[in-house]
């Protein structure tokens, strides 16, 4: 078979070849791991995935486990872990080796999820400073693997092959000792012909794997950045004539219904003679596996150790085509067949009939203009990190159906290949992209000697990839950069494919070299202006918004009016949401117990662990994402003008990249290490202040007493009884919104660190809102431990059950939880683009008009039901019987009969569409859309008269005002204006009346360092940290101060009562105020009419994360009975779901 590029290939394999000449793999590791012109060596071509089976029968059970060619590794294998390369035992890999000492792990899996070494969340940047393309050589971890496997005596004579689907991020290869070849590329396979390594009966695999080389600058995802053999490794023997690789293309007719099937097909001659009068027979099979048509080449010849490239066509009569709505597939199988008729090999495949077009910035399938309901979605597990097995697969696409997502962009790399196969079932449209996202370094995009490392991660997916129906279009990767590399990804892509089109996740508005534009992250006004309103003759792109709503925390508002605009232009094909699965990994609570007496809660987070320490034991922290999160208690919100910091720490050499010891936040307090030179003491009053210290000479790897001092007048360090300058400070400590973190800092360490944050065994940590002499706290007493906020004597670890890790920065992602339970925003992400919608004519003549919105089926394959509703409750109830063809609408009567309107009561009509059938994802009856329409037939209550009769008490006592009625008592604070009580029957209904609110705690969406940018910030004071809630602390309107301006009451007649009060709360920083006004109306029922206005004045922050009144309920009242929208959570542009 011919090299599809031999110039890559030669230049690839000549450099490689002089490095083998000189030396071994493992005598010069960073040649090939800081080479960009080095990143495979001794690989086969990409292709298809292929299993040999030797009967037609065999092949179409599509069960690779029948076949006696195929052989798993899948399993046990004998591994070893080091931090670095160096770590590596240098002849590993050589037959021989003992490794009874070593551990087993289980392949596929991430090291880091059975473990090794440290799970680590980034977003855009890499976890060590970026500096492509070079890789730190203080911190590379490395895996090594080793097992044996038993060729079966049918193998003798055979090609043998072996394949490793997924492997982050650099592996080495040997068999039986002898160096076999080399990988870069984490999300793309490697595939080694080992024939000429390997013997009957016993053999030897070894791998190591590198977590980081320089193609893990294309690999800068935002996601847990994880390392090993993650998916599956096999092999597979061929026999010395084989079909290495086939295409199927399907070319539909004008009117889309008959199709041209082209078959190619590469065979292989692997032995020294030639191979004479060979035959290919193509059998296209439908679901049932009848024969639909055979094709059957003419007799050819195949040079020794060569290949040959047949074609074959046919016509196929109106075949079933393949979509979403009906993903129709077909069994396809090649027979090779030799010259004495015998059949050599059959391999087999599924395709599916379809086409797509772009013309007049339209994207047509099949003929239809689609509209895609798409969402974002990395290979992400709670358990098994990217290792993915099929239950899950199956289970996220039947989410995907049942939730009316329609398409994925598998973010940001290709699937495994079971996720494809599986979606070719389930009907999801897949947006396969390409595995290079330099985010961090983007300019590597504009960098020639990057490109051949961009082309080929192209190439591997489009040819692994392209027979698979699911697959609507490709990208070129993600957020790395607009250079003419992503141009050369496309060029690559569109050699081995032409039937499909290309886009690019860049963060540009669109790249000239993609056929399908963005953009991404639009507000729907520059949708409007720039994209759907664009001529074609200014340029024929369809629009499909990569990502376009983040749902990270309670998002996903908005979607109504993004899908108002889909489907009125014709250009946009609508979108991917950002994301699908929530990134959490399964993790163990591990708490510390607190010394002081406060008993505040202590968290070890990562993988940080107890070890011998200064005294008995302390807390071991790696530098890699380990910290100890103490839980934000009023003790440690040291305000006042004293604080001591204390601790024994013992050094070493990574802490010089951040070396963190105590924080809270980067300005309330905190001792930090500054490079190898000196440690930092700081503490914010009315300014940042700092002191420094320099660090003594035997800093590493020696046990140090560190104190750190504010008495009022003055801050200082201690180290081992050295005392630093005095530096002059006075003031109260502000108080900052994070939490005390040991190891880390809250405010600056998150998903973008790029340094080692803290390596080091840290012991007796003490933080006093006093002053300690660093006498009493060397060998400190209990007494003295008493006397702190926080002491940490690191003793004991209990567990209190599980979480889900978000690591040290990661976003909350995901419209599922990590264990796949649905979040209220899916049944709006349903709701916005269900395939069928019905809106209100007349509710008078009972009529509806219906709107088929599916490209591909009738609405007489559903069940249509209506329900009339009163309050909620079901009056009427009936089926529809529609015969609606795609895409049209029509106007429908339902017949309800109008009921006798009752007082108070809200009508609707509901009409429900459900499945008939029962399919992969879902029984008969579930439902797929519905409408719920008011009917405008509310009829208010009439009010009860007010019982004159029965007259108010109003007593004055001292600083409270009582008004009593019949039944009911209410007492109000005359200082405050306060609703303080409310007894209904003797019975207490509230702890706390009506108070003004603007606070709530920040959401995950508001303490997000990604809404700090687009949160339209005015006034930010330094300390608050970058968020959307930055403006709100920086305001102090959490802790705001209570002015009671006026507070009247007057009775009119018997039974009405009227008291006005008036407050003012002015905001922490005394630069903006509300004015709370309040009026209550009592009248001799006990009914409260209450009138509220606020006023803000002065500075306000840009907005309020809420305005109201706040009432505490007493603690007996716990049922409420809810009526309203729901049951899912819903905000006012989250709410048709």
């Amino acid at each position: 078979m011919k090299k599809i590029l031999p110039f890559l290939v030669f230049s690839v394999i000549s450099v490689s070849d002089s490095f083998c000449q000189e030396k071994t793999f493992l005598s010069d590791i960073y040649s090939f791991l800081e080479n960009t012109s080095v990143f495979e060596l001794n690989q086969e071509e990409g292709h298809t995935p292929i299993i040999p089976y030797v009967s037609v029968n065999e092949a179409l059970s599509d069960n690779r486990s029948r076949s006696a060619s195929y052989l798993s590794l899948n399993g046990i294998w004998k591994f070893h872990y080091s931090d670095t390369p160096e770590g590596v035992p240098s002849e590993f890999y050589k037959e021989g080796f003992n490794d009874r000492k070593w551990d087993t792990i289980r392949v596929p899996s991430n090291w880091e999820m059975k473990g090794y070494g440290d799970p680590l969340f980034r977003n855009v940047t890499t976890p060590f400073r970026p500096d492509p393309p070079r890789v730190p050589k203080e911190y590379n971890p490395a895996g090594s693997y080793r097992r044996s496997f038993n060729i079966p005596s049918s193998w003798r004579g055979k090609e043998v092959f072996l394949r490793m689907e997924k492997t982050a991020s650099a592996s080495f290869v040997w068999v039986n000792g002898k160096e076999v070849g080399y990988n870069e590329g984490g999300q793309e396979p490697a595939e080694y012909n080992i024939t000429n390594y390997i013997r009957s009966g016993k053999n030897t695999i070894a791998v190591v794997v590198y977590k980081y080389s320089d193609g893990y600058y294309l690999e800068d995802q935002d996601y847990w950045r994880l390392a090993g053999i993650f998916d599956d490794i096999w092999l597979f023997a061929a026999p010395e004539i084989h079909i290495s690789d086939w295409v199927a293309t399907t070319d539909l007719d004008e009117k889309y219904v008959n199709s041209n099937l082209s078959l190619s097909a590469d065979i292989r001659n692997y032995s020294g003679k030639p191979k004479n009068d060979i035959t290919i027979r193509a059998t296209l099979y439908d679901s049932g596996k009848q024969i639909i048509k055979t094709l059957t080449t003419e007799k050819f010849s195949v040079l020794p150790e060569s290949g040959q490239t047949v074609r074959l066509t046919g016509i196929i009569t109106n075949p079933d085509k393949w979509s979403a709505e009906h993903p129709n597939l077909y069994k396809l199988t090649f027979e090779l067949v030799n010259s004495s008729g015998k059949t050599e090999e059959v391999i087999s495949g599924r395709i599916g009939f379809k086409e797509t077009e772009i013309r007049d910035q339209v994207f047509y399938l099949n003929g239809k203009p689609v509209k895609l309901n798409g969402i974002n979605s990395h290979m992400q597990h709670p358990v098994t990190g990217h290792t993915m097995d099929e239950a899950t697969i199956r289970k996220d696409l039947s989410i995907f159906r049942q939730f009316n997502i329609n398409c994925v962009r598998t973010s940001h790399y290709p699937p495994v290949i079971k996720y494809l196969d599986l979606a070719d079932e389930y009907g999801i449209y897949v947006v396969d992209e390409t595995g290079d996202e330099a985010h961090a370094t983007e300019y590597v995009s504009r960098n020639k000697d990057w490109e051949s490392m961009y082309r080929e991660r192209a190439r591997k997916m489009v040819l692994r990839d392209r027979n698979h129906p699911s697959v609507l279009f490709w990208s070129a990767g993600n957020e790395s950069g607009e250079g003419e590399n992503i141009c050369a990804v496309i060029d690559e892509g569109r050699k081995y494919d032409k039937t499909r089109y290309w886009m690019y996740g860049g963060n540009a508005f669109s790249h000239r070299c993609e056929e399908i534009i963005g953009p991404r992250y639009p507000q729907i006004r520059d949708l409007l202006t720039e994209v759907y309103n664009i001529p074609a003759t200014e340029d024929p792109r369809p629009s499909f918004l990569d990502e376009y709503l983040a749902v990270t925390g309670n998002g996903g508002g908005g979607l109504d009016d993004y899908w108002e605009l889909f489907y009125s232009h014709p250009r946009s094909m609508g979108g991917a949401i950002w994301d699908f699965v929530s990134t959490g990994i399964t993790e163990k609570v591990r708490l510390l117990k607190d010394n002081s007496g406060n008993n505040i809660q202590v968290n070890i987070m990562g993988r940080a662990k107890l070890v011998p320490a200064k005294e008995n034991l302390g807390i071991d922290l790696n530098g890699h994402d380990q910290w100890v999160e103490v839980y934000r208690d009023d003790a440690l919100e040291i305000t006042g003008d004293k604080l001591t910091l204390s601790l024994w720490v013992y050094p070493r050499s990574l802490s010089s990249s951040a070396g963190t010891l105590i924080t809270k936040g980067n300005w309330q307090f905190g001792i930090r290490q500054l490079k190898k030179d000196s440690l930092e003491f700081y503490i914010t009053t009315r300014v940042r202040q700092t002191v420094r210290i320099a660090l003594p000479e035997n800093w590493e790897r020696n046990w140090h007493h560190v104190v750190a001092n504010y008495d009022g007048s003055a801050i200082y360090l201690n180290i081992d009884d050295n005392e630093s300058e005095h530096k002059f400070v006075s003031g109260n400590i502000r108080n900052t919104p994070f939490p005390v973190n040991i190891g880390r800092n809250a405010e600056i360490h998150g998903q973008e660190t790029s340094v080692y944050i803290c390596d080091a065994v840290i012991d007796q940590v003490g933080i006093f809102s006093k002053q300690i002499s660093s006498d009493f706290l060397k060998n400190p007493t209990e007494g003295i431990k008493q006397q702190a906020a926080l002491w940490l004597d690191f003793e004991e670890e209990t567990s209190g059950g599980e979480f889900f890790s978000y690591g040290i920065g990661a976003r909350t992602y995901g419209s599922i939880w990590p264990d796949r339970r649905p979040q209220p925003e899916m049944w709006q992400i349903k709701k916005s683009a269900q395939p069928v919608k019905v809106r209100l004519i007349s509710a008078e003549t009972g009529t509806v008009e219906i709107t088929n919105r599916y490209l591909f089926t009738n609405l007489n394959e559903l069940n249509a039901r209506w329900t009339l509703q009163g309050d909620g409750e079901s009056l009427q109830e009936g089926e529809l019987d529609l015969d609606m063809e795609p895409g049209k609408k029509a106007v429908v009567r339902v017949p309800f009969t109008k009921p006798e309107v009752r007082e108070g009561t809200e009508y609707f009509l509901m009409v429900s569409f459900q499945q008939q059938e029962q399919t992969l994802w879902a029984e008969p009856g579930f439902e797929i859309a519905w409408d719920q329409m008011v009917l405008p037939w509310f009829k208010p209550e009439t009010g009860t008269p007010v019982d004159v009769t029965s007259p108010l008490v109003v007593e004055d006592i001292n600083d409270n005002l009582l008004v009593k009625g019949k039944n009911f008592t209410y007492r109000f604070d005359r200082k405050t204006g306060f609703l303080l009580s409310l007894q209904l029957n003797g019975k207490e209904l509230i702890k706390k009346g009506p108070e003004l609110n603007v606070w709530h705690a920040p959401l995950a969406n508001e303490t997000d360092e990604w809404t700090f940018r687009s949160s339209n910030i005015k006034h930010r004071t330094d300390g608050y940290g970058r968020m959307a809630a930055t403006e709100w602390y920086s305001a102090g309107i959490e802790k705001m101060t209570l002015f009671t301006d006026n507070f009247t009451w007057e009775k009119s007649g018997n039974a009405t009562v009227v008291i006005t009060a008036s407050n003012i709360y002015t905001t922490g920083n005394r630069r903006g105020s509300f004015i709370n006004k309040s009026k209550y109306t009592i009248d001799g029922e006990g009914v409260i009419t209450l009138e509220n206005s606020i006023i803000p004045n002065g500075q306000m922050p840009s907005w309020l994360p809420r305005i109201g009144q706040q009432w505490v309920l007493d603690s007996t009242l716990k049922n409420i009975h809810w009526y309203g929208r729901g049951p899912q959570e819903n905000y006012p542009d989250r709410k048709s779901g």
